[in-house]
Order: structure tokens, then C-alpha cells, then sequence
């Protein structure tokens, strides 16, 4: 059977409270009972010290103490020294030390009333010899042993022990009227835990409500993304963990939706950079083929420029697509980067001067190598230079420069050309992207220069950065970790 979150929160909200409750419910009665308990000896206690101890100041003795425990008994509670007239008789009958009195725990119907009615204490001399038995004490002249005597409370006169309040060790059952005090108590108490766990359920169905609502409404949003609906967003309601998840939602979806927009951009990119030399071939080809045309060394020259461009194109998409997936097969070995731009320079120097560009080389003096795949870096710095070279002024100059930081080796590209726009700066490492949308490039490389420059410094743990101004050239960076 399949139950929703929403029901799972709310049970396990009213079993926490039902666990909860009863527990409650059980200490609350023992609570109960044993504070009633101390309420009863307390009361009584108090009573009977200030009494008796009035009696003795007066009297000397404790004749006619009994009226004391008698009144107390008959729940008569304040004016307990009235009425004296019987003395504490019966002290005279003996028996052996913690012997109990059978017939003093047996009371009559009347004297079982009620907890409150019964005589719970007694009263023993400085000797410890039992004068009034209380409920559970030994009988009249037995004497105390020194524990039950600790156990007892003094009854000082002018600061001498004149006597003992026997205290009860254990009370009796409760009478009918202190039970239905109990239970009133406890049925006061249950009715109390029944609304808590009323309330308890209410507010579990708030509370699982407010958690469960915005996880659906997630989820739904979620179908809609799995449905290619990839503009959908989320309110994003609060700070806790449910907001935090429905922000990083909405930009998961900004990002598919700009990916998708990407895709769709580089297809159309593709298809247009693949279809231009082909219609190039083909017009050629065909014209040739049908007589139109006479076969030129110029025209076959551009024809092979076009299918140069077009092979081109597909090792860089190839390329690129190994990246994507980890797979650049990487043959690191530590090189000198002073030699790596040594290399490069050689390469690019006599395609900087038919353009009237000069290309300077800035070496560093340094022991420090890198660890590269040396002809894939070369390949990366040299689309750098391509697109330096394409986008300078002719008279300009390009610079190939090694600078040293605190952990890594940085290595330059910096043109004196118009420099790039600010809106543009983010995205020139992206695939396809060009400032100007107008402008072709040439046979010699493809629109993934640059892309392909940042797929081979990523692949090695390295960083690549532009910085630019307009008018005021640019300068692209690699950083390589030193070894």
C-alpha cells in the first residue's frame, strides 16, 4: 500500500504524542498519588508537633495526648487541644521489640473512611518507648530501636526532646472518597493529554502540509523539466532547506534552459559552417563537371582551402567532443615553457610578418617546468595566436610573453587589437561564439579556436582567462601549475 509523505509526517506526529502522552500519564499518577500521600503526612505532622508540643509545655506529661490523635482521626484538623480529658493509658502493656499488634491494624469500618480520618502517627517518649502506636508502629511499650527513632521527629519543649511523632513507613489503601479524588485527578489529566493529542494531530497536518506542499509542487515542476517545459520555475518560499532546494531548482533550470539554447545555437552554427564550403565544393565541382567552368589551378586551390576548412572543422568538433567526455588521451611529460613559447613563436612568426604584424617573444629566465602534453599545448597557444593575428591591425604587435607566479607559470598572449566588447567577454570561450556574426573565418582554423584552447588547458588542470578593453587589446592567459 503506498502512503504519501504527507500521511507518514502526520502518524508519526500523534505516535510521538501518543508515546509521549502515556508516559506522561504514567508519571502524572505516581506523581499523583505520592504527592497526595506527602500532603496528607505533612499536614497531619504539622499539626500534631505544634499540639503536642503545647500539651507538654502545659502539662509536664503526655497524659491525655490520646485526644490529640483521636480529633485527628475524626478529621477535625485545627483546634486539636481541645476537649482533653483522657489520659495516653494502655502504656503499661508490654511485648517483645518489633512485634506487630494484629488488632492495631485492624480498624473498623468507620476509621476507613478515609486516609485523612485515620491515625497514621503515634507517640513515643524520650526513651523511645512506644506511648500511641501509630499505623504500622509496634504496640504501647514496646521500645523503638535507635533506626525506627531516626526515622521519627522530635518533639521539642523549651529545646529538649520531650517526646516522638511516630511517622507511618507505608499508608494504607486508599477509601472510596480518596479514590474518586484519584481518579477525578487522573480523568482531569487524561482529558488534558486527549486535547494535546488532538492538537498534536492538527498541527501535524499543518506542519506536514507546509513540508509536503512545496515538495509537490517540486515535483510537478520536475515532470514539466522531464517534458522539455524548461522555462518552468518554482516560488521560492523561505530560507530553510525546501527554499535552498527550490532556488537551486530554478537555476538548474535557467542553466538547461541556456544550454538548450546553446544546443540550438551550435547546431544551427554547424550545420551553416559545414554547409558553406560544401555549397563552395559543389558549385565548383559541378560547373567544372558540366563544362561551365573551365578546371583552374585557382579553382582547385580553392576548393582544397574549402576542404581543408571543412576537415578542419570535423577534427575540432571531434576534438571537442573527446574533451566533453575525459577521454583526451593526455602524453604529459615535464617541458621547459620557455621553450614551449620558443616553439610556438617559430611557428606564427612568418604569418605575423605577411600581415605586417610583429610578433615578440618575452621569455623568462627560470628552472621551473610544467607538466603538459607538449603538442596539445602548442595547439591550444596557437589558436590563441590565430586569433590574435586575425582580429590585430596590421602594424600592430603581439606579444608571447612568461611571467612566474607564487604556484604556477603564466604564460601570454597580448594583441594590440580592438579589444572585446564587456558583453561579449564572458562567452568567448564558448563554442560558435564570434563579436562580430558577420565575420567568416578562414580556411585555416574554425569557429572553435578558442573553445578548443579552453578544453585543453581544462584537461590539464590549468586555468585560461581573457582580460580586454575596447581599444586597448587583449591578452589571454594560461596558468600551469609548477612542477
Amino acid at each position: 500500500m503506498k502512503i504519501s509523505l504527507k500521511t507518514k509526517l502526520t502518524l508519526a506526529f500523534v505516535m510521538v504524542a501518543l508515546i509521549t502522552g502515556a508516559v506522561l500519564a504514567l508519571v502524572f499518577n505516581r506523581f499523583n498519588q505520592r504527592q497526595f500521600n506527602q500532603f496528607v503526612i505533612d499536614n497531619q505532622r504539622a499539626e500534631l508537633i505544634s499540639a503536642l508540643s503545647s500539651h507538654y509545655k502545659e502539662h509536664q506529661s503526655w497524659d491525655g495526648a490520646q485526644i490529640y490523635f483521636s480529633n485527628m482521626a475524626r478529621g477535625q484538623g485545627q483546634g486539636l487541644g481541645q476537649g482533653l480529658s483522657t489520659g495516653a493509658g494502655n502504656q503499661g502493656r508490654g511485648r517483645r521489640q518489633g512485634q506487630p499488634d494484629s488488632t492495631h491494624h485492624q480498624t473498623s469500618q468507620t476509621e476507613e473512611s478515609s486516609l485523612i480520618s485515620r491515625r497514621l502517627f503515634g507517640l513515643a517518649s524520650p526513651d523511645g518507648t512506644v506511648l500511641i502506636p501509630s499505623f504500622d508502629s509496634p504496640n504501647p511499650g514496646e521500645v523503638l530501636d535507635a533506626e525506627a527513632l531516626a526515622l521519627s521527629t522530635p518533639i521539642l519543649v523549651e529545646e529538649k526532646t520531650a517526646g516522638y511523632l511516630l511517622s507511618p513507613t507505608q499508608l494504607p489503601g486508599y477509601s472510596e472518597v480518596e479514590n474518586r479524588f484519584v481518579r477525578s485527578s487522573n480523568l482531569a489529566m487524561l482529558i488534558a493529554l486527549a486535547g494535546a493529542i488532538i492538537l498534536a494531530g492538527i498541527i501535524a497536518v499543518i506542519i506536514a502540509r507546509s513540508i509536503t506542499k512545496p515538495i509537490e509542487t517540486l515535483s510537478k515542476a520536475s515532470q514539466r523539466i522531464a517534458n522539455r517545459e524548461l522555462d518552468t520555475k518554482v516560488p521560492e518560499l523561505g530560507k530553510d532547506e525546501i527554499g535552498m532546494l527550490a532556488k537551486h531548482f530554478n537555476e538548474m533550470s535557467n542553466r538547461l534552459e541556456e544550454s538548450d539554447h546553446l544546443r540550438k545555437q551550435m547546431t544551427a552554427d554547424i550545420a551553416h559552417d559545414l554547409r558553406t564550403p560544401l555549397t563552395v565544393i559543389n558549385g565548383y565541382v559541378e560547373s567544372m563537371r558540366d563544362g561551365d567552368l573551365p578546371v583552374t589551378p585557382e579553382r582547385l586551390e580553392l576548393i582544397a582551402d574549402e576542404t581543408t576548412r571543412l576537415s578542419k572543422l570535423v577534427d575540432d568538433l571531434r576534438l571537442l567532443s573527446v574533451a566533453d567526455a575525459g577521454e583526451l588521451n593526455l602524453q604529459k611529460q615535464l617541458t621547459n615553457p620557455n621553450e614551449l613559447l620558443e616553439h610556438c613563436y617559430q611557428l606564427f612568426e612568418n604569418q605575423a610578418a605577411r600581415k605586417s604584424i610583429s610578433l615578440k617573444l618575452e621569455p623568462l629566465t627560470t628552472t621551473q617546468k610544467v607538466l603538459i602534453d607538449e603538442d596539445r599545448m602548442i595547439q591550444a597557444i596557437s589558436n590563441l595566436l590565430n586569433n590574435a593575428i586575425d582580429y590585430s591591425p596590421e602594424g600592430s604587435q603581439i606579444i608571447l610573453r612568461l611571467r612566474e607566479e607564487r604556484a604556477n607559470m603564466l604564460l601570454e598572449v597580448v594583441d594590440s587589437g580592438p579589444g572585446i566588447d564587456p558583453a561579449n567577454l564572458p562567452y568567448i570561450f564558448e563554442r560558435f561564439h564570434r563579436a562580430d556574426r558577420s565575420r567568416q573565418e578562414s580556411a585555416s582554423h574554425s569557429g572553435l579556436g578558442l573553445s578548443i584552447a579552453k578544453a585543453i588547458v581544462t584537461a590539464h588542470k590549468g586555468e585560461i582567462t581573457a582580460i580586454s578593453a575596447l581599444g586597448q587589446g587583449t591578452s589571454m592567459q594560461i596558468r600551469l601549475a609548477k612542477q
